[in-house]
């Protein structure tokens, strides 16, 4: 059974079992903010029920940190509350979630890539209904909660291009949302930058003190050298797709590779397809052709 773990003043973190996922809390003078209220109404309304356990104050603000359904699809359920998301994680909410859920309605069951979360869990994600991102910005966003404030910040492409990293000053708590994973690899899917990622995480790291407190969207909390650590396995994926293609190495080939990774190949397929996506089709180095007078 998960519980509320205190980070700070009146900052929190609770651990679901499904997905592994973070779900943050912080009050201020003037009410509650959430951070990734889960992946259904089912799921949120526990939230919101589990939030009384710590205060009365009522939720007003809620925090997606990326756009990816288990993170996002609860937001419904804080009806009086305004949501905030980076732009780029809006508009993928409004443009991909709508056909998950017509996936799940249309393969009832388990999904093998989620062998743990029950069909019923599924299920109830397909039934959520989807509102939209009331505030949406490209950079930074500064919440007044009332004595104190949040800062969310976007700094790059990395999981996604909507990434945004929350900030509690007062108390040194960064919510990290999937740029960092504590209990599996960081994940790559296709709508990852695995190129850019490693770069982003060292402007994360950059905000760091020596006693920061960092949340990832998945697993226990942990400090910044965890992160940097994590940020170095990043960047080994980064420079083997790049030193791969810049070897001419074709993609099926680079899939195939499993030399030089931090993580198992299987699990980077998309970063290899994504990275050689961007780098364009390689191209077999030559040698330099010698000219008439040699």
């Amino acid at each position: 059974m998960s519980e509320w773990t205190e980070l700070g003043d009146r900052c929190w973190v609770r651990r679901y079992r499904e997905w592994d996922l973070n779900v943050g809390l912080v009050v201020g003078d003037d009410g509650a903010l959430v951070i990734d209220p889960r992946a259904s109404t089912a799921q949120a309304e526990q939230v919101l029920a589990e939030i009384r356990e710590l205060t009365d104050q009522p939720v007003k603000w809620v925090v997606n940190t990326h756009a990816h359904f288990d993170h996002t699809f609860g937001n419904a359920t804080f009806t009086e509350a305004a949501s905030y998301a980076h732009e780029n994680a809006a508009a993928a909410l409004a443009e991909r979630g709508p056909a998950l859920q017509e996936h799940y309605r249309d393969h009832p069951g388990t999904d093998p890539a989620y062998p743990d979360v029950p069909a019923e869990v599924l299920a109830e994600v397909a039934a959520t209904e989807l509102v939209a991102v009331d505030n949406t910005f490209a950079v930074a966003k500064v919440i007044d909660l009332g004595g104190r404030r949040v800062e969310l910040l976007h700094l790059g492409n990395a999981h996604t291009d909507g990434d945004v990293v929350v900030v509690v000053p007062d108390v040194d708590v960064f919510f990290v949302g999937d740029l960092v994973e504590e209990s599996a690899p960081p994940a790559y899917g296709d709508d990852s930058y695995p190129l850019e990622w490693p770069e982003t995480l060292d402007r994360v790291i950059g905000l760091f003190g020596a006693d920061s407190k960092v949340v990832p969207g998945h697993g226990a909390v942990v400090d910044p050298e965890y992160v940097r650590n994590q940020a170095g396995d990043l960047g080994t994926v980064a420079n083997t797709i790049s030193g791969l293609h810049h070897g001419g190495t074709s993609l099926d080939d680079a899939l195939k590779h499993t030399d030089d990774w931090p993580w198992p190949v299987e699990h980077l397929e998309q970063a290899i397809r994504r990275g050689y996506g961007v780098l364009g089709a390689p191209r077999r180095p030559t040698l330099p052709l010698l000219g008439p007078e040699h």
